[in-house]
């Protein structure tokens, strides 16, 4: 199978491909893009919302209907990209969903959702999107803190995200340097509405011992990463830091956890806070 569809590394704005857009910092990522002179192509189960948000500045955006619990509906719409024969600079996997539940109340339904939304569609896009993908291209995966670190009353999520993690040093390792760019972002949590619905669903309040990040910052970052070589990045950093300790000392987040949910209580509490002072302004 031809993997690249020319030998010209992707340096200027092409074509981009992303799902996950109509979210706080898809939303961020796919304007930053078209300010830039990206074509960009949404996957999404919205598209009419997609077209409401993101307005087409220098590039050219389309919002094209797909749903990633499906995978046959995913290979159908990969297939249509390939057949529009146009080169793949950047490819973007920001759709993320979480169901916070304690092990024992893990329903078949969102076992099933987590795991096609947050890990199966990302390495079945992948593998169908390679052909079309550029030489030198870069492809992001927009992960989370979770992916390096258990979360509590998170099993199903973390696991997805940890699976993800492996995924992409996988894939990294397939091909030679400078051939394909493979990144992953780990986030804390980030001000969206992702974020307030996990915690109306009982998230972690370990979400808060640091202030959310804004989308925009992220989305940023994102941009930024996309433009060199692949690698990891972790934000905040001293999450990453924490994070790889509690895998090499597996009992220091316990007993850190009740200082760190104390402070992820106080965290929460300004967050809403401030959330409604925001919204009476």
């Amino acid at each position: 199978m031809k993997l690249f569809s020319c030998r010209e590394r992707a340096s200027v704005p092409s074509f981009a491909v992303m799902t996950g857009g109509t979210g706080g910092i898809g939303c961020e990522i796919a304007g930053l893009l078209l300010e830039q002179g990206w074509d960009v192509l949404l996957l999404t189960r919205q598209p009419h919302k997609a077209e409401e948000l993101i307005s087409s500045r220098n590039g050219r955006f389309e919002a094209v209907y797909c749903d990633l619990t499906k995978p046959a509906e995913l290979e159908s719409v990969s297939n249509a990209i390939l057949e529009r024969k146009k080169n793949i600079g950047l490819l973007i996997h920001c759709a993320g969903k979480i169901d916070p539940e304690m092990t024992r109340n893990i329903t078949r339904r969102s076992l099933e959702e987590q795991m096609t939304i947050n890990l199966t569609s990302p390495i079945l896009m992948t593998s169908q999107l390679l052909p079309a993908v550029s030489f030198g291209a870069h492809i992001v995966f927009v992960n989370s803190i979770a992916g390096v670190m258990p979360l509590q009353g998170s099993s199903v999520y973390s696991a997805t995200k940890f699976g993800l993690r492996g995924f992409a040093r996988s894939l990294a390792l397939e091909f030679k340097s400078g051939a394909l760019r493979v990144s992953s972002i780990f986030l804390g949590a980030v001000d969206t509405p992702m974020l307030e619905q996990e915690t109306r669903d009982g998230g972690s309040v370990l979400n808060f011992v640091n202030k959310p990040l804004s989308a925009r910052h992220v989305a940023n970052l994102i941009i930024r990463m996309s433009e060199g070589k692949g690698r990891e990045v972790f934000l905040p950093a001293l999450d990453g830091i924490f994070a790889h300790a509690c895998l090499i000392m597996p009992w220091l987040l316990r007993i850190t956890t009740p200082i760190l949910e104390k402070v992820g209580h106080i965290g929460m509490q300004r967050f809403h806070k401030n959330k409604k002072i925001f919204q009476k302004n």
